[in-house]
C-alpha cells in the first residue's frame, strides 16, 4: 500500500506543479476577476454621459422633448442646437447624437436622428413614440381638449399575466433565463475542456511509460494493478482539485467584489435554478471526469507506440465531441425528448444533466438514477482497465484492434 500512495502522490504533485495546470488556473482566475469587475472595466473606457443636441422649432417642444427623453437617456446631457449646427457638431465629435424636430404643414411632427453610428430600430421607435405623444398634446391644445379628456383618450387597456406553469423557468424574467443559459453553457464548455485534457494526460502517461520501456522497471517494484490505480486516481484527484479551486475562486469573487450588486445591475440574481445548475454541474463534472479518464487509460494501455496515441484516442475524442455538441444542440430545449434520453446514456449524461438543470422539471431521483448508471459504467471501465493494463503492460503489439482482440480473448 505504501508503494501505491507513493505513486499516487508522485503523479498528483507532478500534475499540480505542471506549467499547464498553473497557467490554466491563472487564466481562469483572471477571467473570473475580470467578469466580476466588468462594470468597473466598462466605466474605465466610458468617456462620460452622452452629449445629445436637440434642434426644435420652439422652446416649449424642446423642454418637453428633453424632459421625456430622460426616460431612455437617463445619463445624457442635452443641448439646444440649431438645425444647421446639429450635423456639424456630430461630425466634430462635440455631440454623440442629435435630434432634429420639424413641424409639417399638417401640424404633425417629423424627427431626424443624426449619428455617426447606425441607429437601432428600438431607438427609432422610442423617438417616434415620444414625438407622437408631443404631437397628440399639440393637437389636443388646438382642439381645446382638456387634460382629463385627453388622458381618457390616451389611456391604455390593462393586460395581466398569470403564469400557471409549475416550472420555475417560466416564471423568471428573460434576463434571468439568459443568465441561467450562460451559466449552463459555461459549465458545459469548462467540463468538456477538463475532461478531454485529463483524459489525454492519463493516456499519454501510460503510453509513454510503455514506449520508453520504463514500465519494465516499474512493475518490478509495484504490481500493475496498484500502478494503474495510482495513476488514474492521481489524475482524477488533480482534476477534482482544479474544480474545487475554480469553485473557491468563484466564491471569493462573489464576496470580494460584491457580485450581488453587479447581477442586480443586469436585473438578474442567483435563484433556485442557478444553484441547481451549479450543483448538478459539479456532480456531473466529477462523474464525467472519472468515466473519460478510465476510458483514456484503457486506450492508452492498448497503445504500443507513442506515435499511435492520437489515433488510439480518436474514439474518446469523437465521443466527447458528440456529447458536447448534443448538449449545445439541446441547450435551448432542455425539456425535449433528445435531452431526456441522452441524460441517461453514459458519457453523454454528464453534459445533458447540466442542460436539463436549467428547468425545474429535473427531479432529484433523475439525477441520482443518471449518476448511478454512469457509476456502473465507471465500475465496468475499472474492470476493463485492470484487465487491459495487466495483460498488455509488457506487450508491444501494433494496432489498437489487434491489442483489443488479444486482451479480450483471454
Amino acid at each position: 500500500m505504501h508503494k501505491f500512495w507513493a505513486t499516487f502522490t508522485l503523479t498528483y504533485i507532478k500534475k499540480i506543479k505542471a506549467k499547464s495546470f498553473v497557467i490554466f488556473m491563472i487564466i481562469i482566475a483572471a477571467l473570473m476577476i475580470g467578469l466580476s469587475n466588468i462594470d468597473k472595466i466598462i466605466n474605465m473606457f466610458d468617456d462620460g454621459p452622452d452629449k445629445i443636441g436637440v434642434a426644435a422649432p420652439n422652446e416649449q417642444i424642446y423642454k418637453v422633448f428633453k424632459q421625456q427623453a430622460n426616460t431612455f437617456h437617463s445619463d445624457a446631457k442635452f443641448t439646444k442646437v440649431s438645425i444647421e449646427d446639429a450635423e456639424k457638431e456630430v461630425k466634430k465629435h462635440k455631440l454623440d447624437k442629435a435630434y432634429i424636430i420639424k413641424v409639417n404643414q399638417n401640424r404633425t411632427l417629423q424627427g431626424t436622428i443624426i449619428s455617426e453610428k447606425r441607429v437601432s430600430h428600438e431607438d427609432s421607435q422610442k423617438v417616434q413614440a415620444l414625438l407622437t405623444a408631443i404631437q397628440t398634446n399639440m393637437v389636443a391644445g388646438e382642439l381645446n381638449i382638456n387634460k382629463e379628456d385627453l388622458q381618457k383618450l390616451q389611456a391604455q387597456s390593462k393586460v395581466d399575466n398569470k403564469v400557471i406553469s409549475n416550472d420555475e423557468v417560466d416564471k423568471v424574467s428573460e434576463g434571468q433565463k439568459i443568465f441561467n443559459y450562460a451559466l449552463a453553457y459555461g459549465i458545459i464548455f469548462l467540463m468538456f475542456f477538463i475532461v478531454l485534457n485529463y483524459a489525454s494526460q492519463i493516456a499519454m502517461e501510460i503510453a509513454s511509460e510503455k514506449t520508453s520501456r520504463v514500465i519494465e522497471m516499474i512493475i518490478t517494484s509495484i504490481s500493475p494493478i496498484q500502478h494503474i490505480f495510482a495513476k488514474i486516481l492521481g489524475v482524477i484527484a488533480v482534476a477534482v482539485t482544479q474544480l474545487i479551486l475554480i469553485v473557491l475562486m468563484a466564491v471569493i469573487c462573489i464576496f470580494a467584489f460584491d457580485l450581488k450588486d453587479l447581477l442586480q445591475g443586469f436585473n438578474v440574481e442567483m435563484n433556485q435554478l442557478s444553484w441547481q445548475i451549479i450543483i448538478v454541474g459539479i456532480i456531473s463534472s466529477i462523474v464525467g471526469i472519472m468515466a473519460y479518464v478510465l476510458l483514456a487509460a484503457i486506450l492508452g494501455s492498448l497503445t504500443s507506440r507513442i506515435e499511435d496515441l492520437n489515433q488510439s484516442l480518436m474514439p474518446l475524442t469523437l465521443l466527447g465531441m458528440i456529447a458536447f455538441y448534443i448538449a449545445i444542440f439541446t441547450i435551448n430545449n432542455p425539456d425535449g425528448r433528445l435531452a431526456l434520453i441522452t441524460s441517461y446514456i453514459p458519457f453523454l449524461a454528464p453534459f445533458q444533466l447540466v442542460v436539463r438543470a436549467q428547468t425545474s422539471g429535473l427531479q432529484i431521483h433523475e439525477v441520482i438514477l443518471s449518476s448511478l448508471i454512469s457509476i456502473v459504467m465507471v465500475a465496468v471501465l475499472i474492470w476493463i482497465a485492470i484487465k487491459t493494463y495487466k495483460d498488455s503492460v509488457l506487450t508491444f503489439e501494433r494496432g489498437l484492434f489487434n491489442s483489443m482482440k488479444r486482451v479480450f480473448k483471454k
